[in-house]
């Protein structure tokens, strides 16, 4: 089968590589659909968590070709898969927080096992309605590659708590952060602004719910958001409720907790590639509470619900769509925040219809 495999620093080679054989507990997938995430560019980029001949990719739909001793699991079905591997063992596990799993890493999909930019993909440990989840007909296999990252929006949404009558702010509007403003929204939070210097990103924002958009090049978010909340400490601040920090970029670290009313909440569900300095003592003085927000943690059937019933379209989302053959232009589009907001992937063979774009 074809794989796409991690030479060097930008840089993917098509190989053909041996077909995984399935042993009990494990599923063999046709890859359908895979998405490029941010951490896959960290990766393609730099080589972060990744070695030559490592396959990326953990955003995807696809079929089973086969699953033996696979209780609920038949040849043929369509599904997405949680790319993280959880042990079942640990104390966060046994505790239901099976995303932060401390011994399980070596099976991620993507990063400990071989990806999902390939023909075809082993689930290391398949268990139904926990790692893989079976796609209803009303979810195409475009949207069921959605699954993964709109989980991880899902999550970062719920840590934030929000409620009718509140002020969300997002910084940072790729998959994360755009999902991140439909789960606001369909949580109750009166306002949402989202902020992103992509003008692209922007329109996708206010297409899925936001109130305001803003260009933190060309304008000040800090202002924006007083100018909707009032001013709040130190002059220049803001009052916003809800304040998720999306983007993984210094300033809009530093606008994040500006934006933040005294007692607000601050989701962090970015990575960052750069040192982040502020002052601790904002902090306090707003005695705000800061969460961080990793990956997901029963999210998955949530996501697939809303996408089965509508509530959010995938083509607003996809940007772009290539096959395997181009995955080295797919990663390029995906670095261009300008002209892409998803970039998915695909064996062209394996897709369930439309044409690429």
């Amino acid at each position: 089968m074809r794989a796409a495999q991690w030479v060097e620093p930008e840089r993917l080679d098509l190989a053909e590589v041996d077909e995984p054989a399935p042993a009990d507990g494990q599923a063999l997938v046709q890859v359908s659909e895979c998405g490029i995430c941010g951490s896959d560019l960290s990766s393609f980029k730099g080589g972060l968590g990744t070695r030559p001949g490592q396959v990326l990719g953990h955003e995807f739909s696809g079929r089973v070709l086969a699953a033996p001793g696979v209780d609920g699991l038949s040849d043929g079905d369509r599904v997405t898969v949680r790319p993280l591997t959880p042990c079942g063992e640990c104390d966060r596990c046994l505790a239901g927080d099976v995303h932060l799993c401390e011994a399980g890493r070596g099976l991620d999909i993507g990063y400990g096992v071989s990806g999902a930019f390939a023909d075809r993909v082993l689930v290391p440990r398949a268990l139904v309605g926990q790692t893989i989840f079976k796609l209803p007909d009303a979810v195409s296999d475009r949207a069921g590659a959605l699954v993964e990252p709109l989980a991880v929006a899902l999550r970062a949404a719920r840590l934030g708590e929000p409620k009718p009558g509140d002020v969300a702010v997002v910084f940072g509007l790729g998959i994360i952060g755009l999902g991140a403003v439909h789960w606001l929204k369909t949580m109750g939070a009166t306002t949402v602004i989202a902020a992103d210097p992509s003008e692209l990103r922007r329109e996708r924002a206010r297409e899925l719910g936001a109130d305001v958009v803003v260009d933190p090049v060309a304008a000040s978010t800090v202002e924006a958001v007083a100018a909707i909340t009032g001013p709040g400490l130190y002059g220049a601040g803001a009052r916003a409720d809800v304040v998720l920090e999306c983007s993984g970029a210094p300033p809009a670290f530093a606008d994040a907790i500006r934006v933040a009313r005294s007692g607000a909440t601050l989701v962090i569900a970015a990575l960052y590639k750069n040192k982040v300095e502020f002052r601790p003592d904002r902090l306090v003085e707003k005695e705000l509470t800061v969460r961080g927000s990793f990956a997901y943690k029963d999210e998955f059937p949530d996501v697939i619900a809303e996408l089965e019933r509508g509530g959010l379209d995938p083509e607003r989302l996809i940007s772009h769509s290539f096959p395997l053959e181009q995955i080295q232009e797919a990663f390029a589009v995906q670095l261009d925040a300008a002209q892409s907001v998803k970039v998915t992937v695909s064996p062209a063979s394996n897709r369930d219809g439309g044409d690429w774009r």
